[in-house]
């Protein structure tokens, strides 16, 4: 535990280091502090989905007709929310050590290529997932209002659906929102630096 708590400290001294041997108007501390941002916003995310999840699981088991349906459902729910989770720790914007490094150039290419990731995250990964949750999500509960009309069933699938779209719509919207406002400032300056170095 103690080599762990050494790493640790001595990965934190590195990167304060590394960030000391830049100016502030240099391209490199703004990538950094854009990936330090990133960094803090998914542990938020991590976390929450983390404490969500146990209690989604807790309203399942407590108060539905578990059913083979139902059973499918949670785990086709349950893979795609962990799927976005790995996706997303996977695909963020992080730069390594070893990439602070690199040359202003190469560092450029570098986050440029991982800006483009996050935007192929938002726009194609998201959406396709939150789909396949969604069907997910009413498999659960397809067995749950089975003592109900028809009609009364259709509309409790279309409130809840239509209330998770609505939830999703609103995140994305406001992902999409902070990608323009923190990302494409620094792939306008990263595209810039490189036309310029080009020359």
């Amino acid at each position: 535990m103690e080599q762990i708590i050494e790493l640790w400290q001595q990965a934190s001294l590195d990167e304060s280091r590394m960030d000391s041997l830049y100016n502030k108007e240099d391209l490199i501390p703004v990538i950094i502090q854009l990936e330090k941002k990133q960094q803090r916003l998914l542990r938020f995310k991590t976390l929450s989905i983390l404490i969500l999840l146990p209690a989604l699981l807790i309203v399942f088991f407590n108060g539905s007709n578990i059913t083979l349906n139902s059973t499918v459902g949670l785990g086709i729910f349950l893979c795609s929310v962990i799927t976005v989770v790995v996706l997303l720790n996977r695909l963020r914007f992080q730069i390594t050590l070893e990439e602070r490094s690199l040359s202003t150039l190469q560092l450029a290419g570098i986050a440029e290529h991982k800006i483009n990731n996050e935007r192929k995250l938002i726009t194609g990964y998201l959406p396709l997932f939150v789909i396949v949750a969604l069907a997910g999500f009413n498999l659960m509960y397809l067995d749950f209002f089975t003592d109900e009309e028809p009609a009364t069933r259709i509309l409790y699938h279309v409130v809840m659906t239509g209330s998770l779209v609505l939830a999703f719509v609103a995140g994305l919207s406001l992902r999409i929102r902070r990608f323009h406002k923190q990302f494409l400032p620094v792939l306008a300056r990263i595209k810039k630096f490189k036309s310029e170095s080009e020359k």
